[in-house]
């Protein structure tokens, strides 16, 4: 890797950093200023939102990868093909969604809808797919800032809102402030486009809807298969336990799931330069400098700060900090660093266009999972849930990895590496602060040691 490859993953992930200090202040904010029941609103319909992680059908990664090999006039004419079939699937789709979501709500107390929820998938759909075309033509720098602004500040801008005039007006439209702010954020990003003469008025090729059925249907069913391990968990929390209940689970999971900024933005511009590499030298190169710089960086930070977790949550949180809080959120971290590693072999199967490898690997999980959901459920533990996600992470790294244990240098230290890291956490879980301690130091004693750092640091510097 080069300086501007390096710089292109701080581009993309600095916004992202901002956004855990937003999130640092506004958290506490909704937790005091507003009911448990009207947050846990705000959380469910912005984990609605993030259906259209699934719902884009990927037609904007797999046109900014398509992008990479061919000239100006036919990179015109797939942007235009795939933004103009984004908006009609995006208004087809989410009108579908809307109306489940209406039914369902009919016959619980899962959320108080409006049309603004609607309009959200939406741009939701548009903003993704037009965010790809543009890291596809290189502009990372201002869609990282637009990334931004329409995850991290549409999020937290409301509490802000709160502290200034805490009324029933604020109140009842958080949810509408935050969809403004995604509103200006898709707008700039899709005049990028227009501004730099890369979107303009032609014919739809239809001969390229062969071409994303063909590659962006696996990828779509990778995002359905991520919505239900991701995000029902939580809508079955806010159905058959309480509002208080989600808010417990959710807050910690939304801090460490802070983590995924890291791995995305190594992601983004992982993509197109895996796209461009044609032969499996400079592809095992590729793969193994990008996976060994963020596990490293991430792993050391994440051992050194973990007997500071206490504290630091006690300090921010305050009134509304808890012993289940802090073990849940020893729990997320992992589990989230596990997903974060996972992501990035995904991206590899994408990029190599195998990414129907990991389709099967998520269809065979998908029905012990929801088994287990069923008995979190049944028991009704919030603990359970995060557990069946932690268990369902272990064992889809250690598959994922061996599938392309030919693409990374020093494979068996690489596993280890995680069996260490994650024992590390669990005996904190348990109590065993010594024995964790001492698993942290024997982690950096095989982390420092190895060549694989030097190697994947000169890649990358």
């Amino acid at each position: 890797m080069n300086n501007n490859y390096l710089k292109n993953i701080i581009v993309s992930g600095l916004p992202g950093v901002i956004s855990i200090f937003l999130s640092f202040f506004s958290i506490p904010l909704y937790l005091n200023l507003v009911s448990a029941d009207v947050y846990a609103n705000f959380l469910i319909q912005h984990f609605i939102l993030s259906m259209g992680m699934f719902l884009n059908l990927n037609l904007g990664k797999f046109a900014s990868i398509k992008i990479q090999k061919i000239n100006e006039i036919l990179k015109k004419k797939i942007i235009f093909t795939t933004i103009s079939i984004s908006f009609i699937l995006g208004i087809i789709i989410s009108s579908f969604i809307y109306y489940l979501i209406y039914i369902i709500s009919l016959k619980t107390n899962f959320i108080d809808l409006s049309i603004s929820l609607f309009f959200g998938l939406v741009v939701t759909i548009l903003f993704i797919n037009v965010e790809f075309i543009n890291k596809g033509l290189g502009y990372f720098k201002i869609c990282s800032f637009l990334n931004f602004i329409f995850y991290g500040v549409s999020l937290s801008t409301p509490a802000f809102f709160l502290l200034v005039n805490n009324n029933s007006i604020f109140i009842e439209n958080m949810f509408l402030i935050s969809l403004y702010i995604k509103y200006f954020s898709f707008f700039f990003l899709f005049l990028i486009l227009v501004i730099k003469r890369k979107f303009i008025f032609t014919k739809i090729d239809f001969s390229l809807i062969k071409d994303f059925r063909n590659h962006s249907k696996w990828m779509t069913i990778t995002g359905i298969y991520n919505q239900i391990y991701d995000y029902i968990d939580k809508h079955l929390i806010k159905i058959n336990l309480s509002s208080l209940m989600l808010i417990t689970y959710s807050v910690p999971q939304q801090l460490a799931g802070k983590l995924t900024i890291f791995s995305q933005s190594i992601i983004v511009v992982l993509l197109p330069r895996l796209s461009t590499q044609k032969n499996k030298l400079g592809k095992r190169n590729v793969l193994t400098s990008n996976i060994y710089f963020f596990f490293i960086l991430m792993s050391l930070f994440l051992l050194a700060t973990l007997p500071f977790y206490d504290e630091v949550l006690n300090w921010w949180l305050k009134k509304s900090y808890s012993e289940d809080l802090l073990n849940l959120f020893k729990i997320f971290i992992p589990l989230t660093f596990l997903s974060c590693l996972s992501s990035i072999i995904i991206s590899f199967y994408e990029a190599t266009l195998i990414a129907k490898k990991n389709t099967k690997y998520e269809t065979i999980s998908i029905i012990p999972f929801i088994i287990g959901l069923i008995i979190c459920v049944y028991f009704k533990n919030i603990f359970l849930f995060a557990i069946l996600l932690f268990l369902k992470e272990f064992i889809l790294i250690f598959v994922r990895i061996f599938s392309v244990k030919n693409y990374i240098v020093n494979f068996k230290y690489f596993n280890l590496y995680i069996i260490v890291f994650i024992l590390a956490f669990v005996f904190s879980i348990f109590g065993q602060n010594n024995i964790s301690a001492i698993l942290s130091l024997v982690f950096f004693n095989i982390t420092i040691n190895q060549n694989t750092i030097s190697f994947s640091f000169k890649r990358v510097f």
